[in-house]
């Protein structure tokens, strides 16, 4: 894969304070931006009411805009109030 590529390891060798962390193939579970999908879909994509797609656009918007940097995706419950 891209990640393993010979030009990613001497970037990686030129950069040492990173470290690739590799999961294990097929375990969303361990992948936090898998949670953050999850939580999306069950909040806001799974059986929306909205007509025309830039009001889901917009309901999508305020939902990852209600994140802040300090949060932890994964573990608090995220919601978006819905009409």
């Amino acid at each position: 894969g891209i990640h393993k590529s010979q030009k990613v390891k001497e970037w990686l060798a030129r950069h040492p304070k990173f470290t690739l962390l590799f999961l294990p193939v097929y375990s969303p579970w361990l992948n936090k931006i898998e949670r953050l999908w999850q939580s999306l879909h069950e909040t806001i994509t799974r059986n929306h009411r909205c007509q025309f797609m830039w009001q889901l656009l917009n309901y999508v918007d305020a939902f990852l805009a209600s994140f802040s940097s300090q949060q932890k995706p994964g573990r608090q419950k995220m919601s978006v109030a819905l009409l």
